[in-house]
């Protein structure tokens, strides 16, 4: 039978510490360019204005905060510990994070082509040796995927993969395993990733039945085998739900437990979210299969119900390709996992448990395993049947070099956040979120003209869902932008009558932050002051508060108190430029007197 890279088949070529360096080359090729990248969106709740992170109040506090991802929100705050709120750090995590998926996927997938039920496939034909390393290479090149990396705060979907996919790896080596030891160790390991997944997200409540997929597919076909598999499945997914329940407070056996655990929002039935899910997964297999149009933050309104002809059909496609899988199972035991694992590591987010943003680019990051395997044979296993090996290399190179390209300038477009939200805008303009945050990052560039255009747009937007309550986050930056073009009796009007509507403490803080800069701008020391002081009275933890009341106490010749505070913020971030511009300027007067 043809291969498709004999050329290549050497020792050298072959040799799997060759593929894993060129696997983080290759990671480093593409997103080596994205340490400056700003915070976004959750970034800011999740690590930035999250008192959790940065004043450090213990595992527990953070096991109350959030049970789930106590490993995602433990990186966060070690990272805030060696960097603060330099994001350089937090990339670099992130692209090592995604390095060390790509080499836990080709460890899986070069186990894989050991078991009992491909071994022999593989030596009759080559091309099979390089199956690992083009699988991972579309894998980690993929644009995709640049949610799970770039944007900080989705290193849980990457770090969830890497545990998920590492259990994966491990049981797959302990059933390989020759000696007692050697798979004593290997369970151990499985059980320890399973564990440190179960910590890191959600999604990864499928495990139990991804290693019982690898058992049935690649393995033994002894039904007491496989009962006894099933049955330490059962009991793994009881032990999961036990945790989960204890970690959020709840009694497992309750049907409190299972409503509250079993969806993120009330505002989407679960009947409605699983007929959305049906067109949303083609999409998410649009996107990898052609990647355009591309972008953060998708405009997709859920559905009502299965009486739509577009969600019948959507649905009997998901099961003609199950179907295909599952017929595929005994004589092409890779096809089968490749689809049967795309499909269960969708079902957590994609299903019957409601989630208030029904699409998200980075809720495909450990399901595309399946479909980068799914390529990969394509490429390497079926085409040879048709074309040179000549073709086929040429046809990978182009693959992996638009893959890289594509990447690499999509994150060149990540660095510049008005360029981000700007093409988000073009392709979902009846996004209000989308034009919120432009709005935002208008002011943050010093265009309030074109910030108040962007924030009215989105105030619109709202107005005509019929929604009643306000956007605070869209008044608050509106009275910013108001501030900037000096309308600061406008500013005024609107910060005293939105004060009075019910909002987070967080958000309260916020607009006596705005007060207080508009009065201090009036030079209304007094009332300037006090505004302040009612921000850090309604949000202790507010370093802008601080810094704020700091620069004004400095203004009235109050240099102690204001030392005093610009310290205070200085020990939490410890590299905010200005803030240390200021106390140095501070301390230059205090010498003169």
């Amino acid at each position: 039978m043809m291969t498709t890279l004999p050329a290549l088949n050497s020792r050298l070529f072959t040799a799997w510490p060759l593929h894993l360096l060129l696997i983080c080359l290759a990671v480093w090729g593409v997103y080596g360019h994205t340490l400056a990248v700003p915070f976004y969106m959750d970034d800011f709740s999740s690590i930035q204005e999250n008192p959790l992170i940065y004043n450090w109040q213990g595992v527990g506090a953070l096991w109350e905060y959030a049970p789930a991802r106590i490993l995602g929100y433990l990186s966060f705050a070690l990272n805030y510990h060696w960097h603060q709120f330099n994001t350089t750090g937090f990339h670099m995590v992130n692209i090592l994070l995604h390095c060390l998926v790509g080499i836990a996927l080709y460890s899986l997938l070069h186990g894989l082509l050991r078991t009992p039920h491909l071994r022999d496939k593989v030596a009759e034909n080559e091309g099979w040796l390089w199956l690992p390393l083009l699988a991972t290479f579309i894998f980690v090149l993929h644009p995709l995927h640049i949610q799970a990396v770039t944007y900080i705060v989705q290193r849980l979907a990457a770090m969830a993969a890497l545990f998920y996919i590492a259990t994966m790896a491990a049981f797959v080596q302990a059933r390989l395993a020759h000696t007692l030891r050697s798979r004593g160790l290997w369970i151990s390991l499985c059980m320890v990733f399973a564990l440190l997944a179960l910590l890191t997200k959600q999604n990864t409540a499928t495990l139990p039945v991804a290693l019982l997929m690898l058992e049935a597919l690649f393995f033994s076909q002894d039904r007491k085998r496989l009962l006894r598999i099933t049955g330490g499945v059962l009991l793994g997914l009881f032990g999961m739900w036990l945790l989960l329940a204890y970690g959020f407070q709840y009694h497992p056996f309750s049907l409190e437990a299972m409503q509250a655990m079993t969806r993120e929002t009330t505002m989407i039935s679960r009947s409605d979210y699983l007929a959305t899910q049906m067109p949303v997964i083609w999409t998410y297999i649009r996107l990898f299969f052609l990647p355009l149009n591309l972008h953060i933050d998708y405009d997709f309104v859920p559905l009502t119900g299965f009486a739509s002809f577009s969600v019948i059909a959507a649905l009997l496609a998901h099961l003609i390709a199950l179907g295909l899988a599952v017929w595929l199972a005994r004589r092409y035991p890779l096809l089968a996992f490749a689809i049967l694992f795309y499909y269960l590591a969708h079902s957590v987010e994609s299903s019957l448990i409601p989630i208030r943003d029904v699409i998200f680019e980075h809720r495909t990051y450990l399901p595309d395993i399946g479909l980068s395997l799914l390529t990969a044979w394509g490429l390497l296993l079926l085409l040879p049947l048709w074309l040179h090996r000549h073709a086929i290399l040429l046809l990978v190179i182009i693959l992996l070099g638009a893959l890289s390209i594509a990447t690499w300038q999509r994150n060149k477009t990540w660095q510049d956040p008005i360029a981000l939200w700007g093409e988000n805008v073009k392709i979902a303009p009846n996004k209000a979120r989308g034009w919120s945050i432009l709005g935002k990052h208008y002011l943050q560039a010093q265009r309030p003209q074109d910030g108040i255009v962007a924030l009215q747009h989105s105030m619109q937007l709202q107005k005509a869902t019929g929604k009643k309550s306000i956007n605070t986050i869209d008044v608050i930056n509106l009275i910013v932008a108001l501030k900037m073009l000096k309308r600061y009796q406008e500013a005024l009007d609107l910060t005293h009558k939105v004060l009075n509507y019910p909002m987070t403490p967080l958000l309260k803080a916020k607009f006596y932050i705005n007060q207080g800069n508009i009065y201090f701008e009036m030079r209304r020391l007094k009332e300037a002051e006090e505004a302040l002081n009612k921000a850090i009275q309604v949000n202790p933890n507010s370093i802008i508060a601080r810094a704020n009341l700091a620069s004004l106490l400095g203004n009235t010749g109050r240099i102690q108190e204001a030392e005093a505070l610009y310290l205070e913020v200085l020990q939490i971030d410890p590299d905010s430029a200005v803030t240390r511009a200021n106390l140095a300027t501070l301390r230059q007067l205090k010498a003169q007197q």
